[in-house]
């Protein structure tokens, strides 16, 4: 069974709301000595379930946890205004701009690597038919 408290950390954080067998489970706010606050669902101590994190910077992220990592669809929000909606893959958030940036990334890496690999064969054929007098 949960219980509603306010505590204060030994790091000096400050946590309201639910707990269950004296871990954060349950709804609860999250306020850091650097004024990083999650408000949300928690489970077993750490951000599970809907939740929305504010950094010091003014950044916003709502979304979903798993674990205390975000997971799925979510959303940016930064302090001048600006909104990116995306989705976490493998630990990234991706979404419609940064995606393409990265498909960009991938193309170009492919390129230089073709040239680089194409280079580094030219050189052993030369190598092979100077030195080694092969061919």
């Amino acid at each position: 069974m949960s219980k509603s408290v306010t505590k204060t950390l030994p790091n000096g954080d400050i946590y309201k709301g639910e707990i269950k067998n004296g871990l954060k489970h349950g709804k609860g706010i999250l306020t850091t000595r650097n004024n990083r606050s999650y408000e949300g669902d928690w489970k077993n101590d750490k951000p599970h379930g809907f939740g929305i994190n504010t950094f010091p910077n003014g950044k916003i992220y709502t979304g979903n946890f798993d674990k205390g990592k975000p997971v799925g669809d979510g959303q940016w929000t930064y302090a001048d205004g600006r909104i990116y909606n995306g989705t976490w893959v493998n630990g990234a958030f991706l979404n419609k701009d940064n995606n393409s940036e990265v498909q960009e990334y991938k193309f170009i890496t492919s390129l230089i690597n073709i040239v680089v690999i194409g280079a580094m064969l030219s050189f052993v054929i030369y190598w092979l038919v100077k030195v080694l007098k092969i061919i």
